[in-house]
């Protein structure tokens, strides 16, 4: 088969199919631009990470739509360059790309001849050394070049990408790729002591009741990036709680569809609560029952931050915990202080004396 043949025409017929179905995208200019690969990588706030990500660049025959001809395969190897991110979190260093290169150039001069190349492009499974999980992206693309006899050698007329594995450069039925791009996700949960939620309560003042017990509830709420196969419900379900001296734990399930789930619990003094198993991201907001002749304050630390808010706290891999301290006001009764009557009754019979030794004075003067 002479694949060369009837080249000008496969040429125009992969532009004219892409222009009049929309079914892939082209870049053309006088000497095409190779596109690059892009990473992006969806996390929780309080969630960070460094991963590297790797990518299979395949040759593929395709069928043209020209008689029997055929996309080439002969071309120069093809390589995408890893992409890595460090420390990356939800709003910065969470997105890279990799430029492809064939046979080590980022132009058409490593090429023998002219002619139509394509390749498919998937990504490897990323590799996972931390204590979250990644969610890896299945999509595959077909990428299509236009190698031309240039007026100084060979170079790149346009390039065609395509959603998925596709078998001609004709395809219609192929969704529209403007860029080849992989949208990952990660996700991890408290897995350590300083970055399991803890509530404790704290009872002040000298005639503060350490023994009471004091009413709490604890509403938590789901981010927006799950575990992969998780509803928010699921998700937030899985927190549990272990009482550190608190009582009366009760979970309010999640039902189907709900991004909320409320805990109760009771603690005195010195007492609380842990909540493990949370998905890092996840917010909470935190309420007492008051009771009268105490005050409360709450302080806490939030993924690392100081917070006196008691709503919307974020949960990160950091530390997070709060307490809740109430504070007794004293109080003074009025009237007689029975600890003081010994020295007013002294007094009192000081005052009787000299009232008796005067009047016996006077008597004497007389």
């Amino acid at each position: 088969m002479r694949k060369n043949r009837g080249f000008v025409a496969l040429a125009s017929a992969i532009a004219l199919v892409a222009a009049l179905f929309g079914g892939v995208s082209t870049a053309l200019a006088a000497t095409a631009t190779v596109p690059q690969v892009q990473k992006q990588l969806d996390l929780n706030p309080g969630s960070t990470v460094s991963a590297t990500f790797t990518y299979t660049i395949t040759p593929k025959a395709l069928t043209t739509g020209v008689g029997n001809e055929m996309t080439y395969t002969d071309g120069p190897t093809a390589a995408i360059a890893d992409i890595t991110l460090t420390d990356a979190s939800n709003t910065a260093k969470n997105t890279g790309t990799g430029a492809i290169t064939f046979g080590g150039k980022s132009d058409a001069s490593a090429f023998a001849h002219a002619g139509v190349y394509a390749w498919t492009i998937k990504e490897n499974t990323t590799q996972n050394t931390g204590v979250g999980t990644f969610q890896d992206d299945p999509q595959v693309y077909t990428l299509i070049a236009t190698v031309v006899n240039g007026d100084n050698g060979l170079e790149f007329s346009s390039f065609v990408i395509a959603k998925g594995d596709v078998n001609s450069t004709a395809n219609t039925d192929t969704d529209k790729a403007s860029a080849i791009e992989f949208d990952n996700k990660y996700t991890e949960n408290t897995t350590e002591n300083n970055t399991d939620l803890t509530i404790t309560k704290a009872v002040e003042g000298k005639q503060g009741d350490k023994s009471k017990q004091f009413e709490f509830t604890v509403t938590f709420t789901a981010p927006s990036v799950l575990p992969n196969g998780q509803t928010a419900a699921q998700a937030l379900n899985a927190i549990t709680a272990t009482a550190n001296g608190a009582t009366d734990i009760q979970f309010a399930d999640a039902a189907d569809g709900a991004t909320t789930r409320t805990v109760t619990f009771k603690a005195a003094d010195a007492k609380g609560v842990t909540f493990s198993n949370v998905l890092v991201g996840t917010t909470y907001s935190v309420q007492e029952t008051k009771v009268d002749g105490y005050t409360q304050s709450w302080k806490a630390t939030a993924n690392g931050a100081e917070s006196t808010s008691q709503d919307n706290l974020l949960i990160g891999e950091k530390t997070n915990n709060g307490t809740m301290t109430n504070t007794h006001s004293d109080v003074t009764p009025t009237g007689l202080i029975i600890n003081n009557l010994p020295f007013i009754m002294l007094g009192c019979v000081a005052v009787a004396g000299v009232v008796a030794y005067g009047a016996a004075k006077r008597k004497l003067e007389k």
